[in-house]
């Protein structure tokens, strides 16, 4: 069984994820150009860590949870590399027609 985090623990959780949220919209009203979406992915990379490891208990659980996120960590770096693998090389071959 798992012992209850603090409440203590549990409201830093939650007031990260406001000010992190805040910060995320106060970003999407500048122009940063391509830097826009690096920083709000970034953002929400932190916002999702804080949630699956304090909210979810998954960094006080067994390592058979750490072990599946890492694997689902894996899943989708190799899925966002196959992507954009597909749309970067999209223009190398000439298609008849075009």
């Amino acid at each position: 069984m798992i012992e209850p985090l603090s409440r203590k623990s549990y409201t830093f959780a939650w007031l990260g994820l406001l000010g992190l949220v805040l910060l995320n919209t106060l970003i999407a009203f500048l122009n940063l150009g391509p830097w826009n979406m690096i920083i709000a992915v970034g953002i929400a990379t932190v916002m999702a860590s804080i949630v699956a490891g304090f909210l979810m208990h998954a960094l006080y659980d067994s390592k058979v949870v750490r072990i599946v996120l890492a694997g689902g960590v894996i899943w989708f770096l190799i899925f966002v590399s196959l992507t954009l693998t597909d749309y970067m090389t999209r223009g190398w071959l000439g298609v008849p027609g075009k």
